[in-house]
């Protein structure tokens, strides 16, 4: 049940967000209204970064191998491609090469996010691991 739930989760986020990238207006106005170009420009795109470095992340905790893994992110970095396609048709929206790179920049951030974590557990189990007896006769 936990490989299932596993899946279902990123499946569902991956889901939600292709669904907010490919809609027309994926923000209500009434919560726009209250941003400046600038920051609705900053926001929009630290969300996409953010978003993918989630998914990527999201991907790391699932029970596969790691040829699967990087599979799944291989899969990762095609999605923006596919959904910045799908906005040129959605007006009034536009696919951008930028929203890509800055999508790329988040699923290597969500590597680095995971490497730094598989860092800090490899480093715990070495430091809880039960010291081993030294046989006898050495040191």
């Amino acid at each position: 049940m936990r490989t299932a739930g596993a899946f279902a989760t990123f499946l569902l986020f991956l889901g939600l967000w292709t669904w907010k990238l490919l809609e027309p207006n994926p923000v209500p106005e009434s919560v726009a209204r209250g941003f400046s170009l600038e920051l609705k420009f900053l926001l929009a795109k630290g969300l996409h970064a953010g978003a993918y470095a989630f998914l990527t992340v999201l991907a790391g905790l699932l029970p596969i191998r790691r040829p699967h893994f990087w599979m799944v992110v291989v899969m990762l970095a095609i999605h923006p491609i596919g959904t910045e396609l799908g906005q040129s048709f959605m007006p009034p929206r536009s696919g951008s090469v930028r929203d890509v790179l800055i999508d790329w920049l988040g699923i290597g951030l969500g590597l680095l996010v995971l490497r730094l974590a598989n860092g800090v557990a490899s480093a715990r189990r070495v430091r809880d691991a039960p010291n081993e007896p030294r046989p006898r006769g050495s040191g």
